[in-house]
């Protein structure tokens, strides 16, 4: 059995997290959970089911083991598959998964036993049964991991029925919505818009002006009346925040008359350049800053994945199987650039920013003082670390630049950007980290303070912060 203890190193560490961050709420403002799923809130099937079916953490370490694809995603058994992981998480040592699992089974099974090959039968056998007599649901794991927001990410023709669902229980105040006691929003992610070059565009602006009541978008001018239409639609749904995936960072200066000219290329079927590409991304992305700025929405700048890089898995299991890395490009004179013609134009939304490549991390944590509003603590924040980051070391190297960079007690903290609603625990890792940080940095006599300035640290970075972020006080 691990400690229960795990990663707190230091007395002041333990003391920190049990008096403040062990049992504080969680607002998971970033993850790709589905409303339907939380609104229909169904019985689980079993243990692999809940745990095994969107988690691509788990197939790559199981692809990594020399498994074959059809454990981790195809149509092998559910006990074969559970089997399958059981085996290879076993093995991975110095992995957060590792730990994660233990966390998992630890949390909502009260399972402490280490899972390997050997225990692999008896705890698939406690989970399910488990499940089967707690009537084990969404809404179940949410409540017992003290929820309070989710934030889901929903493409711009989404037509949010299960948010709109959910508003109006909260509205009509019924029993459904007493009982769920969590704030579920959706979240705009407008990469198809902004992605002319892929083959279905057209397709996708036939629903997109479907979705925006328009006749046709023909042109830049019916493109924006459209953004502007789902963004207001979004809006009344509850939305608090943008998203956007950035694989690339070439934001040149632009304009919407050249944005214009590039879309009827475009529509009229001509192949665009790389040069066309980023100044058309460029300036829809500028335009979308301008109307987040004016609804006092997030903007989320997620930078760096290179995605599908298996073409032949793609081809098998499409995109968000795990066969994603990080890039390794330069962002700081892209980035700063494009904010710059933001702030100059006073349009720039609260943004968050996250790097896949921990590379960045002393850019992205001394990048965003050059754009404090003197009203706004932490109006440009680097967002947690993301990814391949959510390891131990790369979550402490992240606090460790924050803290040097920028200022850490306004970090608004963890999210899960996950599938899974057993994904909570890594709340607590974090938290664990987080604790240790700043623990070590005490005990060694390397900071002194008040213990209400402890608590408002610890607290504002687990929830505090993010909340007063998104105006939810």
């Amino acid at each position: 059995m691990l400690s229960k203890e795990l990663l707190l190193t230091s007395p002041t560490a333990r003391r920190l997290y049990h008096a403040y961050a062990e049992n504080a709420p969680i607002y998971d403002y970033h993850c790709h959970l589905s409303a339907q799923d939380i609104l229909d809130d169904h019985v689980f099937a079993d243990i692999s089911d809940l745990w095994l079916k969107y988690d691509h953490y788990k197939w790559r370490a199981m692809r990594i083991a020399g498994l074959a694809e059809d454990l981790i995603t195809g149509q092998a058994s559910s006990l074969d598959k559970f089997r399958a992981f059981a085996k290879t998480v076993a093995r991975l040592v110095g992995s957060p998964l590792y730990h994660w699992v233990y966390l998992e089974l630890k949390e909502y099974f009260g399972i402490t036993e280490q899972l390997s090959e050997d225990s692999a039968d008896r705890i698939y056998e406690t989970c399910n049964r488990l499940i089967r007599e707690r009537q084990l649901r969404p809404s179940d794991l949410i409540a017992q991991s003290r929820v309070k927001l989710i934030g889901t990410t929903d493409d711009p023709t989404d037509l949010l029925t299960a948010h709109l669902t959910m508003q109006r229980q909260a509205q009509e105040n019924d029993q459904l919505a007493r009982t769920r006691d969590v704030l579920v929003v959706p979240t705009f992610r407008p990469d198809r818009i902004l992605n002319l070059n892929v083959m279905d565009y057209p397709a996708y602006l036939d629903l997109l002006a479907k979705r925006a009541e328009i006749a046709t978008i023909c042109d830049y001018q019916t493109l924006l009346e459209a953004i502007a239409n789902r963004i207001a639609y979004f809006d009344q749904a509850g939305c608090l925040m943008s998203d956007h995936s950035l694989e690339k960072l070439d934001l040149p200066t632009s304009s919407r008359e050249q944005a214009d000219a590039i879309f009827k290329k475009r529509l009229n079927g001509t192949i665009l350049t790389a040069e066309e590409i980023a100044l058309f991304r460029s300036q829809v992305l500028s335009d979308l800053a301008k109307h987040y700025h004016e609804h006092k929405w997030i903007m989320q700048l997620h930078i760096g994945a290179l995605r599908n890089n298996n073409p032949s898995q793609f081809a098998k299991l499409g995109a968000d199987a795990g066969y994603d890395i990080m890039n390794d490009f330069p962002i700081a004179e892209p980035l700063a650039g494009f904010l710059s013609r933001l702030a100059s134009a006073q349009s720039l939304p609260a943004t968050i920013l996250y790097s896949l490549n921990s590379k960045d991390n002393l850019v992205l944590s001394s990048l965003p003082h050059c754009f404090a509003d003197g009203i706004t603590p932490g109006k440009v924040q680097f967002g947690s670390a993301w990814w391949f980051n959510d390891t131990q070391d790369g979550m402490y190297e992240h606090i460790k630049s924050i803290a040097a960079q920028s200022m850490l007690p306004w970090f608004v903290g963890m999210l899960t950007d996950s599938r899974s609603f057993l994904s909570y625990t890594r709340h607590d890792y974090f938290r664990r980290v987080l604790c240790k940080f700043i623990g070590e940095q005490i005990d060694r006599g390397e900071f002194a303070a008040t213990e209400n300035i402890y608590q408002e640290i610890i607290e504002g970075v687990c929830f505090g912060n993010i909340q007063r972020y998104l105006r939810l006080e």
